[in-house]
């Protein structure tokens, strides 16, 4: 099963490292986004009302007015649901971050246990994150910032995180929540150019 998932992982990750979007990313205008997420047969989740992103996550230090960003959901199986969202800027339409989030799709008459979905859930999340950085570590190098709570936390929140820079100014965050109390996990990754 863990070769199913890291195949599939490996998949949807080509998608995002080996596409359009991320090769001339300062050059992506939302026109473009969509349509790259129409190929994918994504659906389409936009929500009616303004959306904004922390500085924690995006700095915008140039102070761009984002528009409501575009929303789209996928299933990446067997285990994830996989959301994007292109914020852009109003005055030209370019994208200025593109915010990924992995959830994990819930499994249907599994609840009697608890403990070992957890576990097989945390071992999906593991596996996607470590992913996840030896793509991001192969495009961008080493990480500028690494912060592992993980595991020095207890029955309270973590959060992992690796920060990278390229030398053109492309950024890639990437991040992973858990509580292992209650078996909460969820990785974001956004890629943003200064």
């Amino acid at each position: 099963m863990l070769a199913l998932l890291a195949l599939t992982s490996c998949m949807t990750n080509r998608l995002i490292f080996e596409g359009e979007e991320f090769k001339q990313y300062d050059k992506l205008n939302i026109k473009t986004a969509i349509q790259l997420e129409r190929k994918k047969h994504s659906k389409d989740i936009t929500p009616n009302y303004l959306i904004e992103i922390g500085e924690g996550i995006y700095p915008n230090k140039n102070k761009y007015i984002l528009a409501t960003p575009k929303s789209y959901k996928i299933k990446e199986k067997p285990e994830f649901k996989l959301e994007t969202e292109y914020f852009y800027a109003v005055n030209d339409n370019l994208v200025k971050v593109t915010l990924y989030q992995w959830n994990y799709l819930q499994k249907k008459n599994n609840d009697f246990f608890v403990k070992e979905n957890y576990t097989n859930k945390f071992k999906a999340f593991q596996v996607k994150f470590d992913d996840l950085t030896s793509k991001l570590i192969k495009e961008f190098g080493e990480p500028i910032s690494i912060s592992i709570e993980q595991g020095k936390i207890e029955d309270e929140t973590f959060r992992d995180d690796l920060k990278f820079k390229r030398a053109d100014g492309l950024n890639a965050y990437l991040f992973m929540f858990g509580n292992n109390s209650n078996g909460y996990r969820q990785i974001r990754l956004a890629i943003y150019k200064d």
